[in-house]
């Protein structure tokens, strides 16, 4: 029984929690309209250990849906395409197929059982702003069960362990300790490849991050080159009261830095307002302009997340500042090489 497999899964290293939950298709029909949906049904007791799928959800609704197995939660956008709202009835039904026995043989035939059809009161409608919205109901884990065949049997447990990287050998190793007829599957597996796109994706706008840091700098070399050029004549002269070429170098090479620290600290100040506040400017553009860049039924979110990581911003602004030290290099170089007597021979 899950229970029992339960407490073992809990004695694994790395495993956090564990809580049973059963899950297949069906098809919702209200009106005129039908549409597919995948049933989730969940308990209360240990739903809120695992999933994060509770903060979604108005306080009560886990206790509704396990209370009473007349009672549903839908996603927002399987309820708009169903335009029902709350305390609506709906209608669910669940084709079963099941191995019976003929009567020559008595070998099992593919006959299909008629599906199990039953009416049920929406008590709540969550937004998670995912593609979850647009295909998830959550049923009771009792009321789950009976819809699917056995109101006793679960489809599997859900585990949250304490790093997520090592999820992959969490179920390898409990793979290899179930009985024959068990499987094991994580998130890799599942959602492996939107995780690998999002590396690729952070990836490539490191490299364009560091071009544009790169264009920066180039733009206070020209800048330097360009001051050397108007002040060559003030350079030629202090260079004739005496001053080092070395001196010379380390003045361009102080305004070249300083301009990389402003520019530095401008830059960090404006990302990190943004990167704080980016969902809500784009939450506030949408409702001004009313358009919805990103479509849930589209893309896997529909709002666009932002995590502030300290590494992230210390490399940045550290790369940042050795460019800028570096692009003031050549034009000090070259300020220092000026020749007194070659740049005030037609002035006088």
């Amino acid at each position: 029984s899950w229970p029992v497999l339960r407490r073992q899964v809990l004695q694994m290293d790395g495993a956090v929690a564990a809580t049973p939950f059963v899950e297949f298709q069906a098809m919702l029909y209200q009106g005129k309209g039908t549409q597919p949906t995948l049933v989730y049904g969940l308990d209360r007791q240990y739903a809120s250990t695992v999933s994060s799928i509770g903060r979604y959800l108005q306080q009560g609704t886990l206790e509704k849906i396990n209370r009473n197995k007349y009672t549903i939660a839908l996603g927002q956008g399987l309820a708009a395409k169903l335009d029902v709202g709350l305390n609506d009835v709906i209608t669910v039904i669940v084709p079963k197929t099941a191995p019976e026995s003929s009567a020559a043989g008595g070998k099992p035939s593919s006959s299909k059982r008629p599906p199990t059809i039953r009416r049920l009161t929406v008590v709540d409608i969550f937004n998670t702003g995912t593609e979850l919205d647009h295909s998830l109901s959550l049923l009771g884990l009792k009321s789950a069960g009976e819809l699917h065949g056995s109101p006793l049997a679960v489809s599997g447990l859900h585990i949250k362990v304490e790093d997520l990287f090592a999820a992959p050998q969490l179920a390898s190793t409990l793979q290899a300790q179930l009985p024959f007829g068990f499987y094991s599957s994580d998130w890799t597996r599942t959602h492996g490849n939107i995780y690998y796109a999002i590396r690729l994706s952070k990836s490539l706008v490191s490299l364009l991050l560091l071009l544009i840091i790169a264009i920066a700098a180039f733009n206070v070399i020209s800048t330097l080159v360009m001051v050397v050029v108007d002040k060559q004549k003030d350079i030629a002269i202090l260079k004739t009261l005496g001053m080092h070429r070395n001196q010379v170098t380390a003045i361009f090479m102080v305004q070249g830095t300083i301009i990389g620290v402003i520019g530095t600290l401008l830059g960090l100040l404006l990302g990190l307002v943004l990167a704080l506040s980016i969902e809500s400017i784009i939450a506030r553009l949408e409702s001004w302009f009313n358009v919805t860049f990103l479509h849930s039924d589209i893309y896997p979110v529909s709002f666009l997340p932002s995590s502030l990581q300290l590494n992230d911003v210390v490399l940045v602004c550290a790369i940042s500042l050795v460019m800028s030290l570096l692009a003031t290099i050549y034009p000090a170089r070259k300020a220092a090489a000026l020749q007194p007597a070659e740049v005030l021979r037609y002035d006088y």
